[in-house]
């Protein structure tokens, strides 16, 4: 996943794990990522695609995998008949879904359709991105999905029931609009003062000034006193945070799978999650939490509420957090089934 920045997401941590795991099959690997290129190639995009398409032909791999990095792609569309390389493309996101301008939205998504018109497999990785995918004319003949996986840790979870004080919320995800992390102070504006704390865990370098947007409108609501940030957590740390909370609150206004929402479910957390995309896959409305609609801060406080107000309802869908989770992939069954869809894709056996 080639980019203008080293930006840690789930894609991200999808594609690492996934090339790692190639590797650990005996697959040889050549990764063209961020901090694998030459220096200033990423923010010359015709010089980018050019590096890209020489890596390749020099390389001569028996499969290309590519995540996502729509603007690098185009020549490799153009000449990959001549390289005469099959191509599994994956689809992490549908990005035309960001963009607010219907016309620039429809050309997007048309930019998207063609490049994936190389693939011979477009891995996809949740019903709503199936969807989403199909809907562009794609053969769905040609898509495999796998659900990304997270680590099942064996530690015990916290004892919620007998906890006392403030409600304890935490959203997990970098700042971003499409992460909707203004929704949600504005609905926290909404609850009693001192009655919740909130911690907000992601990347807050977001390039656009929507960060530093969050960071102001914090200001702005009179919420310093309850809100924090918590940036560039390890996963021992993350992990620390999801087991002092009480409440995963994701309002995404839009969502491709959602692997915080997976990973907190997984340490017995309710979640309270907008009802878009693949969040319904993951969050059962009344059972392991509350689903509301995308950019409504009004049902999302009220939500939130409910949960506040109801102790045992709460530790109750935090259980059911947990059996659910316990039925879904960890990164061993992802890594195994992504090596056999590689595999598939490049005709041969690998390692």
């Amino acid at each position: 996943m080639l980019g203008k920045r080293d930006f840690l997401s789930g894609g991200t941590i999808f594609n690492s794990r996934m090339a790692a795991r190639l590797a650990e099959e005996g697959a040889d690997v050549d990764v063209i990522h961020f901090r694998t290129v030459p220096a200033g190639v990423p923010e010359h995009p015709l010089c980018a695609m050019g590096h890209v398409c020489r890596r390749i032909a020099g390389f001569r791999p028996d499969v290309v995998v590519i995540g996502k990095s729509y603007q690098y792609t185009a020549l490799l569309r153009l000449v990959r008949p001549l390289l005469g390389t099959p191509v599994v493309y994956l689809m992490h996101h549908l990005e035309w879904m960001d963009v607010r301008n219907n016309l620039r939205r429809r050309l997007y998504k048309a930019y998207v359709r063609w490049l994936l018109g190389m693939a011979r497999t477009v891995w996809v990785n949740s019903g709503s991105t199936e969807r989403g995918v199909v809907e562009t004319g794609i053969d769905p003949c040609r898509l495999v999905r796998i659900p990304p996986g997270f680590e099942k840790t064996p530690e015990p979870l916290p004892d919620r029931s007998t906890r006392s004080g403030p409600l304890r919320l935490l959203s997990v995800g970098s700042l971003a609009p499409r992460k909707a992390q203004d929704v949600l102070l504005r609905a926290c504006a909404m609850l009693p003062p001192g009655g919740f704390v909130l911690e907000i865990a992601g990347n807050t370098d977001d390039g656009d000034g929507y960060g530093r947007g969050v960071r102001r409108l914090v200001e702005e609501l009179g919420l310093s006193g309850s809100v924090s940030f918590l940036e560039g957590l390890p996963r021992g740390e993350l992990a620390a945070a999801y087991d002092r909370a009480d409440v995963l609150v994701h309002p995404a206004r839009w969502e491709a799978f959602g692997m915080a929402v997976v990973e907190g479910m997984w340490r017995g957390l309710p979640v309270v999650a907008s009802d878009v995309a693949a969040l319904p896959e993951l969050v059962r409305h009344g059972v392991n939490g509350l689903l509301v609609p995308p950019g409504d801060p009004e049902a999302l406080a009220g939500a939130i509420g409910v949960l506040a107000a109801d102790p045992v309802t709460r530790c109750a869908m935090g259980r059911e957090s947990r059996l659910l989770a316990e039925g879904m992939n960890d990164w061993e069954d992802t890594g195994a089934a992504f090596v056999r869809m590689v595999a598939d894709a490049a005709g041969r056996r690998i390692g």
